[in-house]
């Protein structure tokens, strides 16, 4: 019996020290991280270098200092970033997502940006596509691996169709760049993209470009995690709001060129409506 009273303190004792010990660091971890280079300035490569780049990529390293770890970036296709989280290849993607009800059944979102789509034309059409509305009956490119197929269908039933003009004809994407590429190449009237790389855009190709209408379908964007790991979550919402409350956010965003409408003021966990 003495023995046994001494088994089950020593089992006690060493049970308390796990539950009163410091959770490990993540400092000898690396992190798995999902992106795909083609979403300036948010993701892309350096033509100098070929090394990432972007405002995701270096929020993303700034992250991985706050958790006290670091971030391994692994390329991969827009199409997939959620499998990739769900398999378990990666822990975490910076792309630029929008944090949409759909997405969240499978997987959970750290919101860290807000966006909304706009149209754009080539330069030499800005006075035959004056306003949105003037894109009714057009074709308008747009990656189809987002949502703007389904944005724009909205857009096009609200203003086209409801004023009794034809619907916008969406003609799909493999991204902004081959989006563009369309344009340039005529078999697209115009095309839609996030408010906030257009000004990135206009600057890579001056003259080129000219917006139609006005940014809408304001929408956050997320930093896609694990579902299930809510405690990564918080710790992953807490670094960013450090860098929100510390200023270094702030200074990204200046340094990458993206409107002020784009910043959020509190990091939130699947809170985009």
């Amino acid at each position: 019996m003495r023995e046994n009273g001494w088994a089950q303190a020593a089992a006690l004792a060493m049970l308390l020290a796990a539950i009163c010990a410091p959770r490990p660091s993540l400092a000898a971890s690396e992190i798995a991280v999902g992106i795909y280079p083609s979403y300036p300035p948010l993701d892309m490569r350096d033509v100098a270098t070929g090394e990432l780049s972007g405002f995701d990529v270096e929020l993303g390293n700034v992250l991985a200092h706050k958790l006290d770890a670091t971030f391994r970036w692994s390329e991969t296709s827009f199409a997939q970033l959620l499998p990739s989280l769900k398999t378990g290849r990666i822990s975490l993607f910076l792309n630029g997502m929008n944090d949409t009800a759909v997405r969240r059944e499978e997987i959970a979102f750290v919101d860290y940006l807000r966006s909304g789509s706009q149209f754009m034309t080539l330069f030499g059409r800005a006075d035959e596509l004056p306003d949105a509305q003037s894109l009714c009956g057009r074709k308008v490119a747009g990656s189809r691996g987002t949502n703007l197929p389904a944005q724009i269908a909205q857009w096009s039933k609200a203003y086209c169709e409801a004023a009794g003009k034809p619907a916008i004809d969406f003609l799909g994407a493999d991204n902004n760049i081959d989006a563009r590429s369309q344009l340039k190449q005529g078999r697209a009237d115009a095309m839609a993209q996030d408010s906030l790389t257009i000004p990135y855009v206009q600057g890579q190709e001056a003259g080129v470009y000219a917006t139609v209408g006005e940014p809408f379908d304001f929408v956050e964007m997320g930093i896609g995690v694990d579902k299930t790991d809510t405690d990564f979550q918080k710790r992953l919402a807490g670094a960013l709001q450090g860098l929100i409350d510390d200023g270094s956010y702030a200074s990204l965003l200046k340094k990458w060129g993206l409107p002020e409408s784009s910043a959020i003021r509190r990091a939130t966990i699947n809170q985009a409506q």
